[in-house]
């Protein structure tokens, strides 16, 4: 089946009516009566009822229409898109982020937006290694970062740095506390097949402990809140510490040392473009001054 096709039922059903959408469609009403039929004998039934007087969309037309307009809707941008390679030579910049990443992330897309103004920037939240791992492969993002090293054969996973997780708590409440053990904190946590909550119950394996877990959410933003609101205390990489949604809460180190290690990861067999490869070497430099 031909997305024209699709388009000649498309507008049967907006127009009710074949010889007002052969009209619109610049065709002959007798081959876009044809054109249906033939349809309708692919698919082995019938999208409408026709009478000598009107025409009705039948119930499974209905649920075809529904598919149909999604398909052509799909064409038309990705048409568009294509012809827009055409018109600019710097297509947008896609990168999978971590949500504790933005701060920094942000003064180094300033910088490169300098460098070459023109430049626009599309910026995904991923929070599983795996997520990123497919959104390299099927060519969504140009580059991710990370919380584990990527080992993957057509994949570049380059270290970035390393940080410490910190555990966030309402302002003095463990004053002059240097370090804390969490074992029996009331604790908010990541949710399940996260990539800190995969650390996160990693590291209390291997201390043989069973966290006290009263809350789990998607983002930091949201455990930040809720310790906020005396719901319990939030574990947390220790930059995120440093953005706005923790302002008038406390960080404590965690007793044993809980850290994890960043990283940039780019498809090799990508060719990419001197805007995408700068901005990767930007990431890179960041870390190494």
């Amino acid at each position: 089946m031909k997305i024209i096709q699709l388009e000649y039922f498309l507008a049967i059903v907006k127009y009710n009516s074949f010889t007002k959408a052969a009209n619109f469609l610049h065709i002959s009403q007798p081959s876009l009566t044809a054109t249906i039929k033939k349809m309708e004998a692919d698919l082995g039934y019938d999208l409408f009822m026709r009478t000598t007087k009107d025409i009705k969309i039948t119930e499974k037309g209905i649920q075809f229409y529904k598919h149909a307009t999604h398909i052509v809707q799909e064409y038309r941008s990705t048409v568009e898109k294509m012809y827009d390679l055409n018109i600019t030579s710097e297509p947008r910049i896609k990168m999978g982020m971590l949500e504790s990443t933005s701060q920094w992330m942000g003064k180094v897309i300033k910088q490169h937006h300098n460098d070459y103004p023109n430049q626009q920037y599309r910026m995904y939240e991923v929070h599983d290694r795996h997520s990123s791992i497919d959104k390299l492969l099927n060519f969504d993002v140009h580059f991710a970062l990370t919380n584990e090293e990527i080992t993957h054969e057509d994949i570049a996973s380059i270290p970035l740095y390393k940080e410490p997780y910190v555990l966030i708590t309402p302002k003095d409440e463990f004053p002059n506390q240097k370090t804390i053990t969490i074992e029996h904190l009331p604790l908010i946590m990541p949710n399940k097949n996260s990539q800190v909550r995969d650390h996160l119950d990693d590291y209390f394996n291997r201390m043989n402990q069973h966290p006290n877990i009263v809350l789990e959410a998607d983002r930091f933003e949201s455990a930040t809140n809720f310790v906020h609101l005396g719901l319990g205390y939030a574990v947390i990489p220790r930059f995120y510490y440093q953005s706005n949604f923790t302002n008038d809460l406390d960080s404590i180190k965690i007793r044993p040392n809980l850290g994890r290690k960043i990283f940039i990861n780019y498809l090799n067999k990508r060719k990419h473009s001197e805007q995408v490869m700068s901005l990767i070497q930007l990431c890179i430099a960041y870390w190494d001054t």
